[in-house]
């Protein structure tokens, strides 16, 4: 049985454009990560990352889940997670 929950997010899934759907797609491969780690990943500036994990954070898909200590900046970050 499919929950409500789930065919909202699936909707909002089919809507993502090309940028945001990528950005989600290394999340949810790679279970968890920072937007450091989802950045290099795409070979991308950090820059275009934080934006869209701000959007997918706002359309619900993403969430945090938990810290991650960066030793490339000596700073404590977040982890994403695909919802």
């Amino acid at each position: 049985m499919i929950r409500t929950t789930q065919v909202s997010s699936l909707k909002k899934l089919k809507n993502l454009d090309g940028k945001r759907k990528t950005v989600y797609d290394i999340i949810q491969a790679k279970g968890k990560a920072t937007n450091r780690m989802i950045a290099k990943a795409l070979g991308w500036d950090i820059n275009r990352v934080t934006g869209r994990v701000t959007e997918l954070v706002g359309l619900g898909l993403v969430d945090a889940e938990g810290t991650h200590y960066d030793n490339e900046t000596n700073r404590t970050v977040t982890l994403w997670k695909a919802l």
